[in-house]
């Protein structure tokens, strides 16, 4: 036995006077089976990654995956969240009148009347629309006037905002939520979509929020929660002490449309998709009619 290639046996030596002799593994060797392993070596298969090169994978993969973690953290930072409209009530509200319901923010105290958040956002979305705000009014004030001023025009939708007299007033809060209760209930009830704009007072916290959000979830209204975020703190913003500047106004008129625009297109689908429906069925009886009573 003479030592073969790679450590191997070179397995018995030829019979003398063949006049050669061939190595274990050589190619042609009779009975003999080619070494895989030198083969493989020559045609570059089998062979594993060297450490240099396990390295370079391992980076290669690390630098990928902080890549991909990156931007995704870019989408979330910059994404728009979309609006869940799957609690939403009474989406097929027929009529086109939009009612803005509240207090001096929403009348626009301070500015022009084509400067207020809601003419910015009846121009912007196109739509005809009431502004019913009146200064100084708090929930009870509004609650007490509802069928007046929001019922009486039959809208599909009404965007309603008050809260902040209340705060201003020391009224308590079980009041404020209680009144607040009851506009949106009876909005609701009356077949209509609702809106419910908050505005985050307090010091200390938002004492209206999760009041707020419990009622939106109970009635199937959409909340949006602090509409005057960055006004309330910035005098460049602001006419007085709490009400907006046209600036203002305009950015709490992007804050609601960026909640209407999606609302109304969805609520004209199913609206539309449900005229399409009553035609459909219409034309069925017609031709179930005309077909028991042909002429």
């Amino acid at each position: 036995m003479t030592p073969g290639a790679f450590g191997g046996s070179a397995g018995p030596a030829p019979p003398r006077g063949s006049g050669r002799s061939r190595k274990f593994g050589s190619p042609g060797a009779r009975g003999e089976l080619p070494n895989t392993r030198t083969a493989e070596r020559r045609s570059g298969l089998g062979l594993a990654a060297s450490p240099p090169t396990r390295r370079k994978a391992g980076w290669a993969i690390l630098v990928a995956a902080l890549l991909l973690a990156l931007v995704s953290l870019g989408w979330y930072l910059t994404r728009r969240p979309g609006l869940d409209l799957r609690g939403m009530a009474n989406l097929e509200a027929p009529g086109e009148i939009v009612v803005f319901f509240g207090d001096s923010i929403t009348q626009g105290y301070g500015v022009r009347h084509e400067d207020s958040f809601p003419s910015l956002v009846g121009r912007e979305l196109g739509i005809a629309f009431v502004n019913a705000g009146i200064p100084g009014d708090t929930t009870t004030a509004g609650l007490a006037r509802v069928e007046r001023d929001v019922i009486a025009h039959r809208p599909r939708l009404t965007l309603v905002e008050f809260g902040g007299n209340d705060f201003l007033r020391r009224v308590p809060l079980e009041e404020t939520l209680k009144n607040l209760d009851s506009i949106v209930k009876t909005l609701v009830a009356q077949g209509m979509m609702v809106v419910i704009l908050e505005l985050s007072v307090g010091l200390m916290g938002d004492p209206y929020l999760e009041g707020y959000r419990a009622m939106a979830n109970r009635y199937g209204a959409v909340l949006v929660e602090d509409v005057m975020k960055g006004i309330l703190g910035n005098p460049d913003l602001k006419v007085d002490g709490v009400h907006p500047n046209a600036q203002g106004h305009r950015l709490i008129a992007e804050r609601v449309v960026r909640v209407l625009r999606p609302l109304l297109q969805e609520a004209d689908r199913r609206r539309g998709s449900a005229v399409r429906q009553s035609l459909d069925f219409r034309l069925l009886a017609l031709r179930a009619v005309a077909t028991l009573h042909p002429q």
